[in-house]
């Protein structure tokens, strides 16, 4: 299987000081507290947004699994893949708990289901090289522990592409209503489609996945079709 990147926004070359103001760089921040072999050690990528539905990378194996200690939440700016630097769309942030505070506690579940991907030994280096771009808007690559998709811890960690101190990236818009993001997901678009169907693809994946519902997700495609959005099923 070939890696396949989204093509790149085409106003690039001439709006870098653009993309560059909402933290659009050229490759995704690697935390500096892990040491960079362990990314080779773990040859195993968690995907919590497009990654379930479009990994574009060739892997060995998947499976549900979920990792702890973190929200999902439509809270990162896009201007490379689901919007423009004029009009950025919304993609998903990894948060860690300890970065949210000002989130209601009943709306703030700790855990967060996905799917997991073992990478051959051979494929790691260029799969690791294609994410790093395609996670280049205010992402960065660092190591969580797995558990199952039940929370049963796996004995192993995997890579995953998180907001790290989010309220210092202009990617993160913070905290907002659900009506608000879906404003945005009814209307914005970038070079790799329409805001909205990114949202319902991961919907239509998590459930042929057999990943139990997010009620954050659910209650925001419900926000996105209250105003005429188009139906489930692309």
């Amino acid at each position: 299987m070939a890696i396949s990147l989204p093509t790149p926004s085409p106003l690039l070359s001439h709006a870098a000081s653009t993309e560059a103001d909402y933290d659009c760089w050229e490759k995704a921040r690697v935390d500096p507290d892990v040491d960079p072999e362990e990314f080779d050690k773990v040859r195993t990528v968690f995907g919590y947004g497009s990654l379930i539905f479009r990994p574009g990378f060739p892997f060995k194996r998947s499976y549900p699994a979920s990792v702890r200690g973190f929200l999902r939440r439509f809270w990162q700016r896009s201007c490379d893949h689901r919007g423009t630097p004029e009009a950025p769309g919304r993609v998903l942030a990894l948060l860690r708990c300890s970065d949210v505070t000002d989130v209601d506690p009943s709306d703030r579940s700790d855990v967060v289901t996905g799917m997991a991907y073992e990478v051959e030994m051979e494929d790691w280096p260029a799969v690791l090289e294609a994410l790093d771009i395609r996670e280049r808007h205010g992402y960065t690559r660092t190591l969580a522990e797995l558990h199952s998709s039940e929370g049963l811890p796996l004995g192993r960690q995997g890579v995953v592409y998180c907001a790290h101190q989010p309220q210092q990236s202009a990617a993160y818009t913070g905290p907002e209503p659900v009506e608000a993001t879906a404003q945005v997901i009814r209307t914005a678009k970038g070079p790799s489609g329409p805001n909205e169907e990114y949202l319902f693809s991961l919907l239509d994946a998590m459930e042929s996945n057999g990943l139990p519902a997010d009620p954050y997700l659910t209650s925001l495609s419900a926000a996105v079709r209250e105003k005429g959005s188009r139906p489930r099923g692309l």
